[in-house]
């Protein structure tokens, strides 16, 4: 019974360091808080507020560089399905709702060196 719990708790300890470096954000939250963020990476106008809350729950998302690379990577590989999408405004667009993006996106962004 002690070697059950030892090995428990070994293993218990194990997920927990082995965990610890890996990206804690889904492409698919990232995806829904700045879906609204389309529309102005798009047409351009204004930024809207939901827009702007998407981007706050982002930065908050963030735990670590690993979140910051994975949500740099899904940003990069959905905003390439997107028709008509201008980088430019992209990554405006942190800056118009009064905060900061660790990382710039464009097509040839190297998300990996994201820290």
């Amino acid at each position: 019974m002690a070697k059950l719990a030892l090995v428990a708790t070994i293993m218990a300890c194990m997920v927990i360091v082995g965990s610890h470096g890996q990206a804690t954000l889904s492409c698919d939250q990232v995806t829904v808080w700045l879906l609204p963020c389309v529309t102005y990476a798009v047409l351009g106008g204004n930024v809207s507020q939901l827009c702007c809350q998407g981007i706050y729950s982002l930065n908050k998302g963030y735990k670590n560089g690993d979140d910051r690379r994975s949500a740099c990577q899904c940003i990069k590989d959905r905003a390439a399905l997107i028709p008509g999408i201008d980088y430019t405004r992209v990554n405006q667009i942190a800056g118009l709702c009064g905060t900061k993006c660790p990382y710039k996106v464009y097509p040839t962004t190297n998300c990996s060196k994201v820290q």
